[in-house]
């Protein structure tokens, strides 16, 4: 952490914690909450996605998360942009794309109307250290 106020990281890795538990429950209507219209995701196979599309994949089935436990979660704040880089237990599909293991991801968020969203994430398959 730097030496921003503790709060600050706290509701940060509560909003990771939101939206892992949406896609997790598969609730786009929570989801929708934590990420920013314009978010974009690039998957562990390099695919960029919008919000769109992946909201588009979880409507249709074509995506679905079944394990996504974070840890090693570190925080950064920068004015009103957060950052998380966590390692997670990951299982999850997205059409004949499948990640299973560990993944890293660097998450960035961007504080909105009082609000954390989502608005960009890389994630990328690591080695078990």
């Amino acid at each position: 952490m730097n030496s921003e106020p503790r709060d600050l990281h706290a509701s940060l890795t509560a909003a990771h914690h939101e939206r892992l538990n949406a896609v997790l429950d598969g609730d786009l209507d929570a989801l929708a909450k934590v990420v920013g219209e314009d978010m974009i995701y690039i998957s562990s196979f390099g695919k960029a996605l919008t919000r769109a599309d992946v909201f588009a994949a979880f409507q249709s089935g074509t995506m679905k998360i079944e394990r996504m436990e974070s840890y090693d979660i570190s925080t950064r704040i920068y004015g009103s942009i957060g950052i998380l880089i966590y390692r997670a237990d990951t299982k999850m599909m997205n059409g004949d794309d499948i990640v299973e293991g560990v993944t890293r991801s660097t998450t960035v968020y961007e504080m909105r109307d009082g609000d954390w969203l989502m608005i960009s994430q890389h994630q990328s398959p690591c080695e078990v250290e």
